[in-house]
């Protein structure tokens, strides 16, 4: 009793269907990543004079987040930018804030920034509000910041310090507490 190719060929037929599916399924895999990454290895990401500017609905800028650096480490959620500047742009009200350093957290929607922020906003028919501290958390895309530490701010010649502060450029309210 001889093998004949009719019987032979939907084996065969079969057999290469899989051969090639399970080659497909692992040329197409995801490589397997060491879940211990080497943060000694530094940056795997570096921008020299970093500028990014994000516009509203109607294509005009909302706010710029420029820096002199930012480097991102492997395995990290954040990014680092040193002497970064938030500016918020509207049609009457613009804040300005800047660092020594900060980190972008939350996919750009939270910057903290950290050593000897200052700011500057700026309203038409008012003298323009300048502030420091040590720290500022902003959240860009809905145009307010907060303090967790002391702030002072200037206005006019008029000086008021405050224990933590609270700024929302929609409304323009500078909030001391």
């Amino acid at each position: 009793m001889g093998l004949r190719l009719q019987q032979v060929f939907p084996v065969l037929v079969l057999t290469l269907l899989t051969a090639g599916s399970l080659w497909l399924e692992r040329a197409t895999r995801e490589p397997e990543q060491d879940p211990t990454v080497d943060l000694n290895s530094g940056p795997d990401i570096i921008v020299e004079q970093m500028a990014l500017t994000r516009f509203d609905i109607n294509g005009r800028p909302h706010y710029y987040l420029d820096a002199r650096e930012m480097r991102h480490l492997p395995g990290e959620a954040h990014a680092t930018l040193a002497a970064p500047v938030v500016h918020l742009v509207r049609e009457d009200m613009d804040m300005r804030w800047s660092a020594n350093d900060a980190e972008v957290r939350d996919d750009g929607a939270r910057v903290v920034m950290t050593g000897d922020v200052r700011g500057q906003r700026s309203v038409p028919g008012e003298a323009d509000m300048h502030f420091r501290s040590a720290n500022l958390t902003v959240w860009p895309d809905v145009e307010s910041a907060k303090s967790p530490t002391p702030v002072t701010i200037t206005q006019a010649g008029a000086t008021a310090r405050g224990d933590r502060m609270v700024a929302d450029n929609v409304f323009g309210n500078t909030t001391l507490i």
